[in-house]
């Protein structure tokens, strides 16, 4: 059988592609701040994700992708009114959803046999974009599950968030850390 010339191209091609594995994800946010008074906190879920990984033809990953969304208005912190200040300082009613897109290689994320230990993120709040670098800990893969910790940690000012002072002297901190518990679970197609 003669294979034509054209055929053996896209064959040889096709085998050198790089191929894409998509996880589900799902994920537990925790935020924590100070105030002149006290210190607090809350929680929110994001929308349930995908993260798609690129593999190279001897199946290492070479790239992750994702988009996370977070609702402003499902932002809690046990404290209604507290709840109503952070809305208004977010400025929930015009920008309603904070994102962070991670579309990296995996090298920025992984240094050769050890854990991953750093994620680079485009973290998008009140309509503006600034980049963030996640910590990362309690890797776990196995088989087609991986969950891990992230850590980041942001300035409220750098985010554009201003947040006015209660009764003139209680103001909160510009320090926010920001705790995801991450779930991954591969899809087979």
């Amino acid at each position: 059988m003669k294979i034509s010339p054209l055929l053996l191209l896209f064959l040889l091609a096709g085998s050198a592609l790089a191929e894409t594995s998509r996880w589900s994800g799902t994920s537990t946010i925790a935020f924590n701040g100070s105030s002149t008074l006290h210190d607090w906190g809350g929680k929110v879920e994001p929308k349930p994700f995908t993260t798609i990984v690129t593999m190279d033809a001897d199946g290492n990953p070479t790239k992750v992708e994702a988009t996370v969304t977070v609702e402003v208005s499902r932002m809690d912190t046990a404290e209604a009114k507290r709840d109503e200040n952070m809305r208004k300082a977010m400025q929930a009613t015009a920008h309603p959803l904070i994102t962070a897109l991670i579309d990296t290689p995996f090298t920025a994320i992984r240094q050769g046999d050890a854990a991953p230990a750093t994620l680079p993120l485009k973290l998008t709040m009140l309509g503006q974009t600034q980049t963030v670098i996640g910590k990362i800990s309690r890797w776990h893969h196995q088989g087609d599950k991986a969950s891990f910790d992230l850590d980041i940690d942001l300035s409220l000012k750098k985010s554009g968030i201003t947040v006015p002072s209660v009764l003139l002297f209680i103001r909160v901190g510009d320090a926010i850390r920001v705790h995801a518990s991450v779930s991954l679970k591969r899809h087979h197609s």
